[in-house]
């Protein structure tokens, strides 16, 4: 009888490629769902969807009914204060690991955070981030746990990187943070195979992994550069003033609109902030896992009709 795992947030671009690679894995999956058009489209991708809401708790038991892992993937990312990320971030964490210890013999939990965890003052997101794991350090009781944080992440079917990749593509490198900044990234698949890693160890439990491809000190901004086009024909630096005042702006906008903005003063520090750096070498040896994307390879990929999601 194959392994169930319960995973949130497999509709979207992190969750899709871990639902993708526990199934082919053997794994069988159950996926949390909102509506009838994502349950259509997961029942045709070989996964059994199962209605509920994070902030609905009684509707997560039969979510995670005779699971024996669960992978918390589901995230919000975009909001300008704390209310618009904690009942996904911080309370669909709780919510989870209650439904989990009221099973007969609790799922081990797989918790995806991010990296902006480590500074929870930078933003609203960071702060939920970094929340939702004192969260499950508080309350998972007995019940074995894990934690990734990853840094920037991309892949095919990414909204985020991908119009800044394209654009330094087409021979313009727009610079988002200052020059000193070092920053780590990752490619989605090789997030996934350390998450399916860890499902096939069981150990260690209780820990806090960061998960990066492997590059030593990160990337600075002239190195993605020059990976994407070496032959950039025009560098612009965004200043810090007018990245925070398009944030301010995109707030305000917000509320008169009633959207959930992605640029905001908190993502701005986020990005300003000076280093993104992770330090992977305790999970690859704990592992015995090793990312397989560089950069220049992942973004091959993306550049033409290869997909590495096959």
């Amino acid at each position: 009888m194959a392994t169930t795992v319960a995973l949130t947030g497999a509709s979207g671009f992190i969750g899709g490629t871990i639902a993708h690679d526990l199934r082919n894995a053997g794994y069988s999956v159950q996926a949390l769902v909102r509506s009838p058009e994502q349950e259509k489209k997961l029942k045709e991708a070989g996964i059994q969807p199962i209605l509920g809401e994070l902030e609905k708790p009684q509707s997560l038991l039969e979510f995670v009914k005779n699971c024996q892992f669960v992978i918390h993937c589901a995230g919000t990312i975009r909001g300008s204060n704390r209310a618009a990320f904690q009942p996904t971030n911080v309370d669909g964490v709780s919510h989870l690991i209650q439904a989990c210890l009221a099973q007969p013999s609790p799922p081990s939990f797989v918790l995806l955070s991010s990296l902006a965890a480590r500074e929870p003052a930078l933003s609203p997101y960071a702060w939920s981030k970094h929340e939702g794991e004192k969260t499950l350090f508080r309350e998972a009781g007995s019940m074995k746990w894990v934690i990734f944080r990853p840094p920037a992440v991309y892949g095919p079917h990414d909204k985020a990187l991908l119009p800044l990749f394209k654009l330094i593509d087409n021979g313009i490198g727009l610079q988002l943070g200052p020059s000193d900044a070092r920053f780590s990234l990752i490619h989605v698949k090789d997030l996934s195979e350390a998450i399916l890693r860890w499902l096939v160890k069981g150990s260690p439990a209780a820990t806090i992994f960061e998960v990066d491809d492997g590059v030593p000190g990160g990337y600075s901004w002239e190195k993605v550069f020059k990976t994407i086009n070496p032959h950039i024909r025009l560098h612009l630096h965004c200043p810090p003033g007018l990245l925070r005042a398009a944030g301010l702006t995109n707030e305000i906008l917000a509320r008169l609109f009633r959207y959930a903005p992605m640029l905001t003063t908190g993502k701005v520090n986020e990005l300003l902030h000076p280093n993104w750096v992770c330090d992977s070498s305790p999970v690859r040896q704990a592992l015995d896992w090793k990312p397989q994307i560089p950069l220049a390879k992942g973004l091959r990929h993306l550049f033409t009709s290869d997909n590495l999601m096959e």
